[in-house]
């Protein structure tokens, strides 16, 4: 992937590449030292947040405006590179939550960096319209395989998807606040964002909360109160499971197109999120159910 995108992206002049490359370098070194030999939480935070602070500071990828949602608009430079790092370890963690079945992390990535690659493409946007295409060919191809269980992500692979995935969202933001035709308004970037993502971000608190709240243990202590292994405790195979949760991140994806420009973003992020939770309890209803029967 990124041989392809240094090949495809030769000669256009942006100051983000070599940041976006220094580091998925921290990242990638990062994921394969855990692979190989289990870091504690707070050395992969530590890597984590090198990587997001390159790509903000000096790459200058960061939201500099949330576009009115509860009233703020432009934010200080300070608050706006602690915002785009909280964002970077927040979404890197959380394609490292989904990879929990084989397909869930690289098939949302692919869905993610599909839907981004249009807007980049309609902004013209090239660097992070061909970053976007790589990234879906890469986890198409890799997908294959790993449907099959022949190759897995490992936390290498879920934190440079997930480190990817935050760059083509960020920027997404970024740009959109100089965007303005017809079919896009500026003050639904942020919500449509959390639309694309809403599979790993609504997971992640949900299992954040779950852990901290209920269980009373780390939220980097693994369980399986995941949404896909919810899924997989009905009976569902991996393949099946994935399939679910992709359709129901495409869905939530329209949702945002209908509603882009005829509803306020703050009451789209909660309409996505009622959304989520009902489609959460209703699974967990189902598995709680065939629990009772079976015992």
């Amino acid at each position: 992937m990124i041989f392809s995108f240094l090949f495809f992206s030769a000669g256009i002049p942006y100051q983000e590449l070599n940041s976006i490359l220094c580091a998925l370098i921290v990242l990638f070194v990062t994921g394969v030292k855990d692979d190989l030999y289990p870091m504690v939480p707070y050395k992969k935070l530590l890597g984590q947040l090198l990587a997001a602070l390159i790509i903000s500071v000096h790459g200058g990828v960061r939201i500099k405006s949330i576009y009115g949602i509860f009233g703020i608009f432009e934010i200080p430079y300070i608050t706006s590179v602690l915002l785009t790092v909280f964002i970077f370890i927040f979404l890197i963690n959380a394609f490292n939550f989904i990879d929990g079945i084989n397909g869930l992390s690289a098939g949302i990535g692919i869905i993610v960096s599909l839907t981004y690659s249009w807007w980049f493409w309609v902004m013209k946007e090239p660097l992070f319209l061909i970053l976007s295409m790589c990234i879906a060919g890469a986890l198409l191809a890799f997908s294959i395989y790993n449907f099959q269980g022949k190759i897995f992500m490992g936390d290498s692979g879920s934190m440079v998807i997930g480190f990817l995935v935050t760059v083509l969202t960020v920027y997404f933001i970024k740009v959109s606040e100089d965007f303005k035709p017809n079919i896009f308004y500026n003050i639904s970037a942020v919500s449509y964002s959390l639309a694309v993502l809403i599979v790993p971000v609504f997971d992640t608190l949900r299992i954040v909360f779950i852990r901290i709240f209920i269980h009373k243990k780390s939220p980097f202590k693994a369980d399986r109160n995941h949404i896909h292994h919810m899924l997989t405790d009905l009976g569902l195979k991996h393949y099946q499971a994935a399939l679910i949760l992709y359709f129901f991140n495409v869905i939530i994806i329209a949702f945002a197109w209908y509603f882009n420009g005829k509803v306020l973003p703050k009451f789209q992020i909660l309409i996505y999120f009622t959304i989520a939770l009902l489609f959460s309890g209703t699974i967990f209803y189902i598995k709680q159910k065939k629990h009772s029967l079976a015992s």
